[in-house]
């Protein structure tokens, strides 16, 4: 007789409980050790901080960033910076680009988009939210979008969610148009001090 196959019932995936955005940044704003969580149409996602081993990447982009155009008029770099996408999406991306403009516009209460955001993408970080993140961004109104995969030394460069260049070695990712003169090679981003 030969082997009969059993074939398992379906699991029934649970579906996640939505909370209100007010819940969430009453309880999860500020994230833990090692996590940041982001709010998606009621839905709490957590993923990874960018990690300490990591901040010589930030440091690097940081101190490339301060020769350009765009440092020179006032522009920053900055880590962490709360971000509404949409009216019930908020999201903490590793570092954005801002303007002088859009810091002024925030100070009167605004909530400006950055045209260029960096996520450091690590192994724990699921591949479906990744790329929903990306046309989130972009549908946003962000220009550029870096993906950086330290553990690869590899930076995907978007200029939409169709737009990709992948950069390794001496290839140069640019930030550009989005932040004026933001050239850098690749394996600087991944140089360690």
């Amino acid at each position: 007789m030969g082997d009969i196959a059993v074939k398992e019932a379906p699991r029934k995936v649970k579906q996640p409980k939505k909370i209100s955005i007010e819940t969430f940044l009453r309880k999860y704003r500020k994230g833990g050790p090692g996590v940041k969580y982001e709010y998606n149409k009621g839905i709490i996602e957590k993923t990874e901080a960018m990690k300490f081993k990591e901040q010589f990447i930030a440091n690097n982009i940081v101190n490339h960033f301060e020769k350009t155009k765009a440092a020179g008029e006032g522009g920053k770099i900055v880590q962490e910076l709360e971000v509404w996408t949409s009216s019930d999406q908020w999201r903490k991306p590793d570092l954005s680009y801002i303007t002088v403009e859009q810091t002024r516009a925030a100070a009167k209460g605004e909530e400006p988009i950055p045209e260029f955001i960096i996520e450091v993408i690590s192994k724990n970080d699921k591949i479906n939210e990744v790329k929903n993140k990306v046309y989130e961004y972009f549908n946003a109104g962000v220009k550029v979008l870096w993906h950086i995969f330290p553990e690869i030394k590899t930076v995907d460069v978007y200029r939409s969610p169709e737009d990709i260049q992948i950069c390794s070695g001496s290839k140069i990712c640019s930030a550009e148009p989005a932040v004026k003169g933001l050239k850098i090679k690749a394996k600087d981003i991944f140089k360690l001090p």
